[in-house]
C-alpha cells in the first residue's frame, strides 16, 4: 500500500477531526500583520504542533492555522514557516501542500518588508508585481514530483489589477514593484541593498519568494502585498524585529480593506 504524504495525512486529520475542507482562499500573514486579516466567522484554530507541523520560532507568527468563513467563503489564515528557522524546504512547503489537499486555489501573501525604492516611506503598501530570488535556494529542489514551473505570471495579473482597483476606489495610496528575498536571518548590508536596488528590486524581506514559487508549483494563484516597515534611505540603520512588528501595524488597516473587498468580490 502506498504511504500517504505528510501533507495528505495532515489534511485528512483536519477534515476528519476538525471538519475542515473545501478551503478556497488562504491569507499568509507576515510579521505583525495579523490585524490586517479579514474578520472571519465560525473560526477553528489549529495549533501546528497538534497536527505534526513545525512550531514557529519567530515572534509575530502564530504557528497556527485559522479556518473560518467570510461572506460564506471558506478562508484559511496561515502562519508562514521560514527556511532560516529549520533549514528544511520540506517544512517551508508543508503549509501550502496541506492547503492544496484542502482545495485551496488562491493565496494572498503578506510580508513585512524593507523599502529599497528611495521614494518609499514607513507605512506604505506595495503591491508585488514580480520578484527576484536572491537566496541561492529554491523550495522545489529535490521535490518528489520534479517539474519545471513557469513563473512569468508568478503574481496573478488579474488579482493584481483587482487589488489596484480596490485601492483606487477606497483612496488607498499603494505602490507597486518588485520584491526580493534574501535568505536571512541576518538583515542585509548596505552593499547588498545597493546591489538589490541595481537589480531592480523595490522591497526586501526574508520570505514570500519561496512561498510564491511553491504556490505556483501547486497551481494556486498568488497575490502579494508588502508592508513597508523600514527604509534604507533613512539615517537609522539599526534594524530591530520588535520595531518591525510595531511599524507593521501602520499598514494593517489599509491592507485589511483591500483583503475584505477582494473576498467580497470573489477574487
Amino acid at each position: 500500500m502506498k504511504r500517504l504524504s505528510k501533507a495528505k495525512r495532515i489534511a485528512n486529520r483536519l477534515k476528519n477531526k476538525y471538519k475542515i475542507e473545501n478551503v478556497e482562499y488562504a491569507i499568509v500573514a507576515g510579521s505583525g500583520l495579523m490585524d490586517a486579516v479579514v474578520d472571519l466567522e465560525d473560526i477553528t484554530m489549529v495549533d501546528y504542533k497538534d497536527i505534526g507541523m513545525p512550531k514557529s520560532r519567530v515572534k509575530g507568527h502564530s504557528g497556527k492555522f485559522i479556518f473560518g468563513t467570510y461572506c460564506g467563503k471558506k478562508v484559511a489564515v496561515v502562519s508562514r514557516v521560514h527556511f532560516y528557522e529549520y533549514a528544511d524546504m520540506a517544512k517551508v512547503r508543508l503549509p501550502y501542500e496541506v492547503l492544496a489537499n484542502l482545495g485551496t486555489q488562491k493565496v494572498v501573501l503578506l510580508t513585512s518588508s524593507g523599502g529599497i525604492n528611495k521614494t518609499f516611506r514607513v507605512g506604505d503598501i506595495m503591491l508585488i508585481s514580480d520578484h527576484i530570488n536572491f537566496t541561492g535556494q529554491n523550495p522545489l529542489v529535490a521535490i518528489d514530483d520534479l517539474e519545471f514551473v513557469p513563473m512569468t505570471n508568478a503574481y496573478d495579473k488579474s488579482m493584481f489589477e483587482k487589488k489596484k482597483k480596490i485601492a483606487d476606489e477606497n483612496d488607498i495610496n499603494v505602490r507597486q514593484g518588485v520584491h526580493i528575498q534574501f535568505l536571512g536571518p541576518s538583515y542585509e548590508t548596505m552593499a547588498e541593498i545597493a546591489l538589490a536596488k541595481a537589480m531592480g528590486a523595490d522591497s526586501v524581506s526574508m520570505s514570500t519568494v519561496f512561498d510564491c514559487i511553491i504556490c505556483n508549483y501547486l497551481k494556486m494563484k498568488v497575490a502579494g502585498i508588502a508592508s513597508i516597515v523600514n527604509t534604507f534611505s533613512s539615517d537609522d540603520k539599526n534594524l530591530d524585529h520588535s520595531k518591525v512588528l510595531e511599524d507593521a501595524q501602520k499598514t494593517c488597516k489599509k491592507i485589511k480593506i483591500i483583503l475584505t473587498k477582494l473576498l467580497q468580490e470573489e477574487f
